[in-house]
């Protein structure tokens, strides 16, 4: 009844370049040792980031090796020929306001499809420095400190404790999209290992000014994670423990914790993700599923489970059909497609396989189910193909937040095979022209069997308010809708309305004495960050406005130039290029 990783290794920089929090090992970093990570190579990736609500998370980082993306309004980023590892990409997502996000995956050759949920961080307790405090969650989850504290450079901190707790549960429904990396992990003795969750706890702990702070060092503090109904027949006395490595994106073993009624209860001495789970030697699978005409069908969700097991996990099919990861050594492994309407539609037993090796099981052709080929083209407002889009797919009714399929286009092709419900299977389409930050809007249709051709789909559907901005030559930040723009006697502000507030990308123009069409190379204030000024005084910075609406019209700026900057105590010039459309309030 243990929740195991699934056949896939499912996937998947803050604007102040802070982590959530900051790690210290009582052990090595020590990678698997024996994972066969295989060659450099280049691998393509899209995906769609949502927020625990269900609701897209805009702005966010996504990192991929050296390669970055920002997601757009709707929570999605392309990402293509990221420097990864054949058998190993690790993916990252952090936007201020919100845990980091992590995936780690097997890539395939097609478009690898990333789905991250990211977890608010929303403080659960404040605690005080200096004496022994508990913070609890309602579950019996609970973590208890012995008072001593240290801040990112080491020193004693004291004063109030913010901790903001997540416990992750093996039944949850998005377990694959809120965990971080895999469950790809390194145990004490340096082998790879497949683990299976009993439980998953994150806390972040931050000081009264918002610093990231940790345990003290020489001090450890009580963890206990409950344990789920399900598992308790089969939770053993003592569990290994394992904390996620943010560097590597593997979790490493470090410590045990003893079972304590219906809970797990051990010392850590540090914090960030923790997970109770049981440890299995490690195969590779690769899954190919198919239509009767042999065509390849692409996002299908492939489970796996133990035998025995209670809770299936899912990965996704890339455009070309296939599925590639890791699953339990010298198991047997029930391998399960559903449709997206949840009815059983393919069921097979594979293995077990042996440690190291990779195997291949015969292509799984859904015959029994109606299969449709969907596809058109995507065109700009011009009529031209759009370069860099992105076409979603959505069954109608369907209830997961993530049971949408996506396809990357090619030069404005786009091509889904796809199994429906029934045979007159209701669809809702959105294209996106990634480039020009346009859309389609949803486009409903019923699907014909076996071909649905939708032709020529215009993404003319302009995002109504943004602010985009670089830094020399990182990536640009994309601010779209949610602003504030007021004139206020003499004093005109624009804000980006981010929820929560401060989160990443932040942009803020304050400028005095500035309230016509002009140029202006002084009296504003340019903030990429709640504490970040970045003033025209003393710079080199151009403020070109024009078109200054009424109310309820368009405000249109540019601001280009350098100025001076300061990274660890040396001053360094940089370039800053902004271009905004935003709607007057008053």
């Amino acid at each position: 009844m243990t929740k195991i990783y699934s056949l896939f290794l499912i996937l998947a920089l803050l604007i102040s370049c802070k982590s959530d929090s900051f790690i210290e090992l009582d052990n090595p970093e020590n990678p698997a040792t024996d994972f066969n990570f295989g060659n450099n190579t280049q691998r393509s990736f899209h995906g769609i980031v949502l927020s625990t609500d269900g609701n897209p998370v805009s702005g966010a980082t996504i990192t991929i090796g050296s390669a970055t993306a920002q997601t757009n309004s709707k929570g999605i980023f392309v990402i293509k020929n990221a420097d990864v590892k054949e058998n190993f990409a690790y993916v990252k997502a952090t936007k201020a306001g919100f845990v980091n996000g992590f995936r780690t995956m097997v890539p395939t050759n097609g478009s690898n499809k990333i789905n991250i949920m990211m977890i608010p961080a929303t403080n659960t307790s404040t605690i005080s420095s200096g004496a022994t405090a508990t913070v609890s969650l309602p579950n019996g989850t609970k973590v208890k400190f012995d008072g001593s504290f240290k801040d990112a450079n080491g020193n004693v901190y004291s004063g109030n404790v913010n901790v903001a707790m997540f416990h992750l549960k093996p039944s949850d429904q998005y377990l694959n999209e809120l965990m971080p990396g895999s469950f790809l992990a390194n145990n004490s003795n340096g082998n790879s290992r497949i683990m299976e969750t009993y439980g998953m706890l994150h806390v972040q702990l931050t000081g009264a000014s918002g610093q990231n702070l940790q345990i003290a060092n020489g001090h450890t503090a009580e963890m206990t994670v409950a344990i789920d109904p399900t598992q308790i027949s089969t939770s053993t006395a003592t569990i290994p423990l394992w904390s996620f490595n943010e560097t590597t994106g593997i979790w490493q073993e470090e410590g045990s914790a003893t079972k304590v009624g219906n809970t797990y209860v051990g010392n850590v001495s540090h914090f960030s993700w923790w997970n109770c789970d049981a440890q299995f030697p490690v195969a590779t699978l690769k899954v190919n599923v198919k239509n009767p005409a042999g065509q390849p069908l692409s996002n299908v969700q492939v489970y796996i489970r133990r035998l025995g097991q209670t809770y299936d996990v899912y990965g996704n099919t890339d455009a070309n059909g296939l599925a590639s990861g890791l699953i339990p050594a010298n198991e047997t492994v029930m391998v399960r497609i559903y449709n997206n309407c949840g009815t059983l539609i393919h069921n097979v037993n594979v293995g077990p396989f042996s440690a190291g090796t990779i195997n291949t099981i015969p292509d799984i052709v859904l015959a029994s189910v109606p299969n449709y080929e969907i596809k058109g083209v995507l065109k700009t407002c011009s009529g031209a193909n759009v370069t860099d889009g992105v076409v979603y797919l959505k069954y109608v009714g369907a209830t997961n937040y993530f049971q949408t399929i996506s396809a990357v286009t090619t030069n404005g092709n786009f091509s889904f095979n796809v199994v429906g419900c029934n045979n007159n299977q209701q669809f809702n389409l959105e294209g996106i022209d990634i480039t020009n930050a346009q859309e389609s809007g949803n486009i409903a249709f019923t699907g014909i069997s076996p071909v649905t051709n939708l032709g020529n789909i215009t993404t003319c559907g302009t995002i109504s308010e943004f602010v985009n901005y670089q830094i020399d030559n990182q990536a640009v930040q994309a601010c779209v809708n949610g602003f504030s723009a007021n004139l206020d006697a003499a004093y005109l502000g624009i804000m980006h309305n981010q929820l929560p507030v401060g989160t990443s990308p932040y942009f803020n123009l304050q400028a005095n004495g500035i309230t016509s069409v002009g140029t202006y190379t002084s009296g504003f204030t340019v903030f990429n960050g709640p504490n970040a000024p970045i003033p025209a005084a003393g710079n080199n910075l151009t403020l070109q406005i024009s078109q200054f609406g009424t109310v309820n019209n368009y405000i249109d700026f540019t601001i280009n130039g350098t100025y001076s900057d300061n990274v660890n105590g040396v001053p360094v010039t940089r370039t800053l290029s902004v271009t905004g459309h935003v709607k007057r309030d008053f």
